[in-house]
């Protein structure tokens, strides 16, 4: 239950809120124009809105094409002349695999394919990203937060229309989404590239986000935006990103101040090294079947669109992540994390109920769980089958175990150790399932808080007052997470520090309160932890 907030508190809110709605923007018609970057950007308006301007299709790198491709992004270069900035660019190139997925779940709510989200267009050409701002002014000084979006690091792009940030922006934020390389463009390495000692030769995508971050951080004072308050956010592959930046030292600059990580993707454990990355490049390259003996030139002429099939091809389920190359990346987050005696940035970080139930075949049995587990924690299979043995099919059972051991445990061990490091843990527990058969049939499943964070639910979702209520709840958390480092806001209940003595996690969902952690004792088996004391 929420505490009772002081009312100097309340007063105060009020006050800001009176402050940041009256220093919107008012538009006479005119489309917003600023100057960034060398260039003179001429947005718009967002539909609907009349105090939102909106800069689509912001360049933040050289285009990484021909000699480009497969190199670490290049800043990009000012272009002359008023420059529109109206149009979503092409996403990176990509499968249909978002799209897919988008029509997996609209078809569990009763609706066609038809109602998949799908990119304007695909191009190496990709490096882009977006800006709402609900303010012009350069003394402005609004918390800036920038999103980094999912797909296994294969899918996605920067415009989903659940990423559309003009609703999170009128609560007194700049919103920007960017995009990366992503796939065998951004997640490749080959012995043949002939880049310069001390430039990267993989990790590309992951520089990407960094470069963007970069650009931010460069320019978004134009924007109204505080340079030095950056938040980074993003979901699923997005969020293992972030988290790398925020474990290792892969952006050694200070570009960012703070994190939100819904449902991080990505092993903290085990990541592949650079020959590892190269033997999957070379197969790669060899399926494709170039005449004469290949080079550095002729495999970044290769027709974009046959690596991208050759990729489906031969690489099928693979997991696109980023390599210990010992430039970019030389730990894995969890060593690093061991190898921390310090933490200056504060985290809220977070997974949902059901994150792993969609993806489980329905033909799962009792002994591919058994098998699961048996790997997972060995010694521990007897124990984690009782635990799990009160769910209605195999199925549950198997999703408690993958989203414990995947997200919901790792999620813990890294707020825990941001907190005992110096830095501040927030931890939450999204559990809402939306009404009727869609939501019976997929429960609180992996992406479906992204709506609630943006207020973009989709036409197909069904929308109730607790979901309304939620939201609200979920973007007042979010924002003033990235105004203060402190999600507590007047009006919302109250959510405490995560404290690994006396564990405390946020449940948003029907219930919006503080609760003990769900399923620790899974976590103490199947958690980072384990691993470490092995």
């Amino acid at each position: 239950m929420s505490r009772e907030t002081p009312k100097f508190l309340v007063i105060l809110f009020a006050l800001i809120t009176l402050l940041v709605t009256a220093g919107c923007l008012r538009h006479d018609g005119k489309a917003p124009v600023v100057n960034a970057n060398g260039e003179e950007l001429h947005g718009a308006w967002e539909s609907g809105s009349k105090n939102i301007a909106v800069f689509r299709g912001v360049p933040f790198a050289q285009p990484p094409i021909d000699n480009l491709r497969w190199r670490a992004p290049l800043a990009n270069t000012a272009r002359p002349g008023p420059q529109k900035a109206t149009e979503f660019a092409p996403a990176c190139m990509q499968t249909t695999y978002t799209t897919d997925w988008y029509a997996d779940v609209a078809k569990a709510f009763g609706h066609g394919p038809e109602s998949a989200a799908r990119p304007g267009a695909i191009s190496e050409d990709c490096l882009y990203l977006n800006i709402w701002t609900p303010q012009l002014d350069s003394s402005a000084n609004l918390p800036v937060m920038v999103w980094v979006h999912g797909g296994s690091n294969k899918g996605g792009w920067s415009y989903e229309p659940n990423y559309i940030g003009a609703k999170l922006a009128a609560k007194g934020v700049i919103v920007v989404t960017t995009s990366y390389r992503l796939g065998a463009f951004g997640f490749f390495s080959h012995p043949l590239l002939d880049n310069d000692d001390g430039e990267p030769v993989a990790n590309f995508g992951l520089l990407d986000s960094i470069e963007a971050f970069r650009w931010v951080a460069q320019n978004i004072r134009a924007f109204g935006g505080d340079p030095d308050n950056i938040t980074a956010f993003g979901e699923s592959s997005g969020a293992g990103d972030i988290s790398d930046w925020i474990t290792t030292d892969i952006a050694e600059e200070r570009l960012y101040r703070r994190s939100i990580l819904q449902s991080s993707a990505g092993s903290l454990v085990a990541r592949r090294s650079l020959a590892d990355e190269q033997n999957l490049g070379r197969r790669l390259i060899d399926s494709i079947g170039l005449k004469g003996e290949p080079s550095a030139e002729n495999i970044r002429q290769i027709p974009a669109e046959d690596i991208l099939t050759a990729a489906e091809e031969e690489l099928a389920g693979h997991y696109f992540d980023a390599v210990i190359d010992q430039l970019t990346l030389r730990l894995s987050p969890l060593a690093s994390l061991g190898d921390m005696t310090k933490f200056e940035t504060d985290v809220l970080i977070g997974s949902n109920a059901d994150e792993w139930y969609m993806y489980i075949d329905e033909s799962v049995g009792r002994a591919d769980l058994e098998q699961k587990i048996a790997q997972l924690a060995p010694g521990h299979e007897a124990e984690l089958l009782a635990m799990v043995a009160q769910e209605t099919d195999v199925r549950r059972a198997m999703d408690r175990i993958m989203t414990a051991a995947e997200m919901l445990c790792p999620s813990r061990y890294l707020a825990s150790t941001v907190s005992r490091l110096g830095g501040r843990g927030w931890v939450y527990y999204f559990s809402r399932q939306r009404a009727g058969a869609g939501g019976e049939k997929l429960g609180a499943y992996h992406g479906t808080e992204i709506p609630y964070v943006f207020g973009t639910h989709d036409d197909w979702l069904p929308v109730e007052e607790t979901d309304q209520i939620l939201t609200e709840a979920v973007m007042d958390y979010w924002v003033q997470f990235a105004r203060s480092g402190n999600p507590n806001t007047p009006g919302q209940p109250e959510w405490p520090v995560y404290d690994r003595n006396n564990p405390r996690v946020m449940e948003l969902g029907d219930n919006i309160a503080a609760i003990a952690p769900p399923d620790e004792r899974l976590c103490e088996l199947l958690g980072p932890e384990s691993l470490l004391a092995k």
